[in-house]
């Protein structure tokens, strides 16, 4: 487990990030992982005195079986309330199947090799989110529609020491720089999400596949706006 603002902790299993934000009223989890790899995120609480059962809310940024695998377990076994986007509440459920990401509209034969992915065990969604609406989300959570690598994607911006934005999959860093990331090439949504979240300021950004980037994060994102624009130019 790594501190990357005070009372906020990545969590890394293999290829995947989650995070904790450690709170008054208990353990808000963003993300949890592959299925089955729940248990890492079991054994790493009690590094910050916490336990499995100090979970009181599971908050994910989309429906991918990468971020939601480890959903309905540690909701049986903590009790949480679940949040996720209304857009990608239904395949968080298992209702309707998970979308692919967007790079598998250009390259088909990827679609096959995404679904071998170990499937997700349904997970009810107590509390369906979306920017600007009133819901009362844990730990001061913000959500940000960032749509495109799925249809109901979103992002969470804490407000705490210049601002911490949860990206989930919407953006990927590499050595200092943001940038798209091979699986949402080719969706123009995936690029205006980018300019949405350029619009805020935040010192901090956390992403499901990366290092977190820090400070001035949001400029890196600018940046990231401003070639986007060039290639349109």
């Amino acid at each position: 487990m790594q501190s990357v603002i005070s009372g906020v902790y990545q969590i890394s299993h293999r290829i995947v990030n989650s995070f904790v934000i450690d709170g008054d009223e208990g353990v808000t989890l963003i993300d949890t992982g592959l299925p089955r790899l729940h248990r890492t995120i079991v054994r790493a609480l009690p590094q910050i005195g916490r336990s499995v059962t100090d979970i009181t809310a599971i908050v994910l940024t989309h429906s991918h079986r990468d971020h939601t695998g480890g959903a309905a377990r540690l909701k049986a076994a903590s009790g949480a309330s679940v949040y996720a986007s209304a857009l990608d509440s239904a395949a968080i459920r298992g209702d309707v199947p998970i979308p692919t990401p967007p790079i598998s509209e250009q390259l088909l034969f990827l679609k096959p090799l995404f679904n071998m992915l170990p499937n997700s065990e349904r997970v009810d969604v107590e509390h369906r989110v979306r920017e600007g609406e009133t819901i009362d989300l844990p730990a001061d959570l913000r959500v940000i529609d960032t749509p495109g690598h799925t249809p109901g994607h979103v992002s969470y911006l804490l407000e705490r020491e210049g601002g911490l934005l949860i990206v989930g999959d919407a953006a990927i860093t590499k050595r200092g720089k943001v940038k798209l990331g091979w699986l949402n090439r080719g969706q123009p949504a995936c690029a205006a999400s980018i300019r949405h979240i350029a619009e805020h300021d935040f010192e901090t950004a956390c992403f499901g596949h990366a290092a977190p980037l820090r400070p001035a994060a949001s400029d890196a994102f600018r940046t990231l706006t401003e070639s986007l624009q060039a290639e349109l130019d």
